[in-house]
C-alpha cells in the first residue's frame, strides 16, 4: 500500500475508535452507532486507551510522509498530536481531580437530551440505556476520585461547593420538572414515557444522590486553586499550555505576553474613555458605563434581541470579506436554567455531521442587568459570525477532509480564530460606536487577562481573590461573570491561553502573507485558507499559510 493509503487507512481506524471510546461526543456530532453507551473511564478502559493509542501513533511513524501530499502532511500532524496527547494526558492523572462545575457528568446528562436524536423507537431506548449506564460510570467516576485523594491529587474546593449546588438542585428537582424527562415530549407512546421517567428515578437520580453523598461526606478538597499545588502539577500545568497553545511557550512567557498584551489594548481604551469624556482611569469608566441604565438589558428577551441585531449584522457583512460562506445556520437561545448560574456569558454548539440540528450560539440571559448591551456586539461576533459558526460550519463542509479534521478541535486554532475576528470586525464596520469598540477591547483585556491569570494561579501561586481582582481592575463584566471566568480557569487549566496565542499566530501570519504579497494581497483569499484546512496545529497553519503565500 502506498503512504497515501496507510494514511487514509489509519485516519478511519483513529475516528472508528476515538468515537466508539467517547460515544456521547460520537452523538453529538452525528454518528449514531453507540447512542446507548457512555464512556468507559475506568482503570482497564484507560489501559486500553493508552494502548490502542500507542499502537496507532507506532503505525503512523512507519509512513513515509516526504511521500504524502500537503493536506496529507497535515493530516499527519493532527494525527501525531492527537494521539500523542491521549497518552500525555494520562501521564498526568486529571481524572483524579475532574470535579467540573462547566462539563461535569452532573452537567453533560443533561445537554444530551437537546441533541440525542428522537427518530424511531429505538433513539429514545437508547438514551433510556444511557441514563441506566451512568450509576456505573459515575461509581467509575468517584473511584478515579478517591484514587485522586490517596494520592494528595484533589480537586480545588470552589469547583468541589459549585458541583454540590448543582447536585443538591438535581436532587430537589421532582421528575417530572427534570430537563431530561423533556425526552417523554418526543415521543407519543405511554410506554416509553415510562421508561424515560423510570430511568430518571432509579437510574439518574439515585446515581446523582450517591455522587452528592460522597462529596459532602468523604471528598477532601483542597484550598489552593492552583494546579502547580499538587503532586507533579507544574509538569502537568506545563503540558496543557503545550497541547492549548500548541506552542513551546513557557507558562512564564506566557505570563509577561499577557501583561505586554494588556498594556497595549489598555492604552487603546483610555483612547476612547478620553474621547468619550471620561478624565479618570479605566475601572472608574467601566464601572460609570456598566451603571448606566441604558447599558443594561431590561430582560432575558433584551439579551437575545440585542445579540440576534447584532448577528444580523454580521451576516450581510460577511460576503466582502469571506470567499467561503457556510451553508449551515445559526440560531440564538438562552442558556438553560440548569446550567446558566455557573456558566458564562456565551458559547457555540455547532451542528451535527449531517446538519439535521443547526448550529447554536447559546447566550447567558442569567440576571439580565448584569449583562451589558455594549458587549454584545464583540461577543456575537467571536461566538457566531466570523467567529465560531463560520469557522465550525467550513470546517464541517469540507468533505474531502476526513471527520478527524471536519470535527477537529486545535483550541489554539479555533479559539485564535474567533478572537482575531472580534479586532477583524472593526475592519469590517461591526462596531456601531465607540462604546460597541470599547466593549471590544475590553473583551481583548480579558483575553490577555487570561494569559496573566491563568498561569499566576497555577503555576505561581495566586489566589483565586487575587485572580478576581485583577480581572476586576482591567475588563467590563460583571461581579458574577467575572467569578464565574475565574472558576473556569481553574477548573480547566490551559485552556484560556489558547486565545491571545493563536489570535496572535493568526496576525502574524496575514501580516507576514500582506508584506510579501503586496497589491496581490487578496483578504479574502488569505481567509479561506486559514479556514478550509479546519482546526489545525499552530505550527501547520504556518506551513500552510506559507505555501499559499509562494503559490500566489
Amino acid at each position: 500500500m502506498t503512504a497515501s493509503g496507510d494514511l487514509a487507512k489509519l485516519g478511519t481506524d483513529y475516528w472508528d475508535w476515538r468515537m466508539e471510546s467517547d460515544p456521547v461526543a460520537a452523538t453529538f456530532i452525528g454518528d449514531h452507532r453507540f447512542n446507548d453507551r457512555l464512556a468507559d473511564i475506568s482503570t482497564a478502559g484507560r489501559k486500553k486507551e493508552k494502548s490502542r493509542a500507542t499502537e496507532l501513533r507506532k503505525r503512523l511513524s512507519t509512513i513515509d510522509r516526504t511521500e504524502l501530499g500537503e493536506s496529507e502532511q497535515a493530516s499527519a500532524d493532527i494525527l501525531d498530536i492527537s494521539l500523542e496527547e491521549i497518552v500525555e494526558e494520562q501521564k498526568h492523572k486529571f481524572w483524579q481531580w475532574n470535579v467540573d462545575q462547566l462539563a461535569g457528568p452532573q452537567v453533560s446528562v443533561f445537554e444530551q437530551v437537546n441533541y440525542h436524536p428522537y427518530r424511531n423507537d429505538k433513539d429514545v431506548r437508547d438514551l433510556v440505556a444511557r441514563f441506566d449506564a451512568l450509576p456505573g460510570f459515575i461509581r467509575d467516576y468517584i473511584s478515579n476520585l478517591r484514587e485522586g485523594m490517596k494520592e494528595k491529587r484533589v480537586a480545588p474546593n470552589v469547583a468541589v461547593r459549585r458541583v454540590i449546588g448543582q447536585l443538591k438542585e438535581i436532587e430537589s428537582t421532582p421528575t417530572e420538572k427534570s430537563p431530561l424527562a423533556a425526552a417523554c415530549d418526543k415521543t407519543k407512546k405511554d410506554a416509553l414515557k415510562a421508561e424515560v421517567r423510570r430511568a430518571i428515578e432509579t437510574s439518574v437520580k439515585p446515581a446523582f444522590g450517591g455522587l452528592l453523598d460522597f462529596l459532602q461526606t468523604e471528598y477532601q478538597g483542597r484550598d489552593a486553586v492552583g494546579l502547580g499545588a499538587t503532586p507533579g502539577g507544574l509538569d502537568a500545568y506545563q503540558y496543557r499550555c503545550w497541547i492549548r497553545t500548541t506552542t513551546d511557550l513557557s507558562y512564564r512567557k506566557i505570563h509577561e505576553l499577557g501583561l505586554e498584551e494588556l498594556e497595549g489594548i489598555r492604552a487603546e481604551m483610555i483612547g476612547i474613555a478620553r474621547k468619550l469624556g471620561h478624565k479618570g482611569d479605566i475601572p472608574g469608566f467601566i464601572a460609570k458605563i456598566s451603571a448606566d441604565p441604558a447599558n443594561q438589558p431590561a430582560s432575558a428577551a433584551d439579551v437575545i434581541a440585542c445579540f440576534q441585531a447584532a448577528f444580523e449584522r454580521a451576516q450581510k457583512a460577511l460576503p466582502k470579506w469571506f470567499g467561503i460562506l457556510p451553508k449551515r445556520k445559526c440560531e440564538i437561545k438562552p442558556i438553560e436554567s440548569f446550567r446558566e448560574k455557573d456558566a458564562p456569558a456565551a458559547y457555540y454548539y455547532p451542528a451535527d455531521e449531517a446538519g439535521t440540528r443547526n448550529g447554536i450560539y447559546y447566550a447567558n440571559t442569567y440576571k439580565p442587568e448584569s449583562r451589558l448591551k455594549f458587549n454584545a456586539n464583540a461577543l456575537t461576533v467571536h461566538e457566531a459570525v466570523p467567529g465560531h459558526h463560520l469557522q465550525v460550519s467550513i470546517a464541517q463542509e469540507q468533505k474531502s477532509l476526513p471527520p478527524y479534521r471536519r470535527h477537529g478541535f486545535f483550541t489554539a486554532y479555533v479559539e485564535g480564530w474567533a478572537l482575531y475576528t472580534e479586532r477583524l470586525a472593526v475592519e469590517m464596520g461591526l462596531y456601531q460606536d465607540d462604546l460597541e469598540r470599547f466593549g471590544m477591547l475590553t473583551y481583548q483585556a480579558l483575553r490577555a487577562c487570561r494569559l496573566v491569570v491563568d498561569t499566576g494561579m497555577h503555576a505561581m501561586g495566586w489566589s483565586r481573590q487575587k485572580a478576581i481582582d485583577f480581572m476586576t481592575a482591567h475588563v467590563a463584566e460583571s461581579g458574577t461573570e467575572i467569578a464565574n471566568e475565574i472558576d473556569r480557569y481553574i477548573i480547566w487549566p490551559g485552556q484560556a491561553l489558547a486565545y491571545k496565542i493563536g489570535q496572535r499566530e493568526i496576525v502574524r501570519l496575514r501580516a507576514g502573507a500582506e508584506k510579501k504579497l503586496g497589491a496581490a494581497f487578496d483578504i479574502r483569499a488569505f481567509h479561506d485558507v486559514v479556514l478550509r484546512n479546519g482546526a489545525v496545529p499552530l505550527s501547520t497553519l504556518g506551513r500552510i499559510v506559507a505555501s499559499w503565500v509562494k503559490k500566489r
